[in-house]
């Protein structure tokens, strides 16, 4: 990871007090108001995406993995760092017999994360100098610490930020041990973090959305009508749909928890978080004890895919779950009630799998759905962004960027997996676990256009709950 991103920085770095500055100095950048602002890049960004889904025609297989991943990177690199990366323009211009040069940029962020991962498999792989397949990776590396610092930290440099971005923000950072602002050494890395997070999870993740809806018609037709009765899709009553706005975002709980259901199923970083502890800790009211340097692992891929805390319809996409409140909360417990007197309230939990489901885990929901912070310390079982004070500083922007993408795109168009993918049982023979969770090889799927229904008001059922 230290290659790959230039050193460390807030996603590999320690909880120390250059770790605390960067993170306090840069939250500020994804807030509320910073969002409504990126909203609008997103917006314009699928509409250009769209022109290139018509250019290219229902009857040609188009990698959507590809292409929400150039998204993601046009948004993050307006976002960011007001930079234009050009990615769905490259993607255009080759289409057209022109050069793709921001192409090489996706495959390349693509190509480091399969070499980490067989460094993670080997953890001295790196030193093997010997092997073809390591200088190679050496090289791969290289090549994409040269493009962050070329793109970005040289242009952060050469231009005023937009105040509030995350460039403005960061270049204010003092450096605790300096006192003065962070040398180019320690900005690269910070960069380099926040550009391969902020495209690679969400491109990835709105790529496995689409995929799901299009194996499941109903709630495809669900999401529609709910855009519909927003007046964001046509219908039989209003053929022209209203241009999306930052507030509808809040105003679709079931499109939202379709987005959840996907976090749930294909979390973005599956592998999870890894930590060593650095002292003897003491946990669960002296009953577990951590000596210092145990590896701690959270692996969000299992605890969003187990039975014991999902019930057996585990492995299903539905929806519906995410409808009732508080069903991010885990309902049993892995360890007899007993173990937990004294220094937890077990009552807080069921003992059934599918907790909230007798409306005994509700819980205060923040503005898209999320938990707020008065959780009152309950376990949870739904942590696609990681939890506490290192979670996902920009999950804000991921979230506004993959509810804006499906709500522009899915009313134009109906996504059908391509027959060169095997079905869903190929896609799961290519689902990937790398740094992120992705799919080997993309995802090809073929893009049509919707027309208006004639009767879309009576055909389209939205869930009872939707409409309460």
């Amino acid at each position: 990871m230290p290659q790959f991103l230039g050193g460390i920085n807030l996603l590999t770095g320690s909880t120390d007090a250059h770790w605390k500055a960067v993170r306090k100095g840069v939250a500020p950048a994804f807030s509320a108001g910073c969002m409504k602002s990126a909203f609008a890049h997103v917006v314009e960004r699928c509409q250009f995406l769209a022109s290139i889904l018509d250019d290219m025609g229902e009857a040609t297989p188009v990698n959507v993995d590809d292409l929400l991943l150039r998204e993601s990177m046009d948004v993050i690199g307006r976002v960011g760092f007001q930079k234009e990366m050009g990615a769905l323009q490259g993607l255009k211009d080759r289409a057209a017999g022109g050069a793709d040069d921001v192409g090489s940029y996706v495959r390349t962020m693509l190509e480091c994360t399969h070499e980490i991962e067989n460094r993670l498999k080997e953890p001295h792989r790196a030193k093997f100098l010997w092997k073809p397949s390591v200088r190679a990776g050496h090289r791969l590396m290289d090549r994409w610490k040269a493009i962050v610092r070329d793109n970005l930290l040289q242009h952060i440099k050469d231009v005023v930020p937009v105040k509030g971005s995350f460039a403005d923000l960061l270049r204010k950072v003092v450096d605790p041990k300096t006192g003065t602002a962070l040398t180019d050494e320690k900005l690269l890395p910070e960069i380099a973090a926040l550009f391969f997070a902020g495209t690679d999870t969400t491109g990835h993740t709105g790529t496995w959305c689409l995929y799901l809806l299009s194996q499941h018609p109903a709630a495809e037709e669900a999401v529609l009508a709910e855009l519909g009765a927003a007046g964001l899709a046509p219908t039989a009553a209003s053929p022209t749909p209203r241009p999306l706005e930052y507030a509808d975002l809040a105003k679709l709980p079931y499109l939202q928890a379709v987005l959840k259901e996907t976090l749930r199923l294909y979390p973005p970083v599956g592998a999870g978080q890894v930590r060593v502890s650095k002292s003897d800790i003491t946990l669960a009211g002296g009953r577990l004890h951590v000596p210092a340097g145990t590896m701690l692992w959270v692996p969000h891929h299992s605890l969003h895919n187990t039975a014991h805390n999902w019930g057996e319809d585990v492995k299903e996409f539905k929806p519906e779950r995410w409808l009732v409140p508080g069903a991010e909360y885990a309902g049993k417990l892995p360890m007899p009630r007993s173990f937990y007197e004294g220094w937890y309230d077990a009552s807080l939990h069921t003992d059934a799998a599918l907790s909230g489901d007798d409306g005994s885990n509700s819980g205060s929901l923040g503005e898209d759905g999320d938990a707020g912070a008065g959780d009152n310390g309950r376990a949870k079982r739904y942590m696609p962004f990681a939890e506490g004070p290192r979670n996902c500083v920009g999950q804000s922007l991921a979230k506004v960027s993959l509810a804006a993408t499906m709500a522009s795109l899915l009313p134009k168009f109906k996504f059908v997996l391509d027959g060169q993918m095997g079905g869903a049982a190929g896609v799961d023979g290519r689902e990937q676990y790398t740094l992120v969770t992705g799919i080997d090889g993309g995802m090809w799927m073929r893009a049509t256009r919707r027309p208006v229904p004639a009767a879309v008001v009576e055909t389209h059922a939205v869930p009872a709950a939707v409409v309460a």
